[in-house]
């Protein structure tokens, strides 16, 4: 998997992603989801929390907040 390939899968990407939207109740939430994604499905070399956040341009802590209130949590 490399740049060019997830350039062209976003359309779809963003397509099946838009299908959770309305999990969440404010759009500024929802930017975050394909931001997690893609950071994960990039070649940054480390795929934590601030690498993806600085490389999206948003701020550490606000992905941290959103990975904190929606990600999965183990029992």
């Amino acid at each position: 998997m490399d740049g060019t390939w997830i350039r062209q899968m976003k359309p779809a990407l963003t397509h099946y992603l838009n299908r959770f939207s309305d999990c969440f109740r404010r759009k500024g939430t929802q930017a975050h989801i394909p931001v997690y994604v893609q950071g994960q499905l990039s070649n940054l070399d480390r795929k934590s929390v601030e690498p993806i956040a600085l490389a999206a341009g948003i701020p550490v802590r606000t992905l941290q907040e959103f990975l904190a209130q929606y990600g999965c949590r183990s029992t």
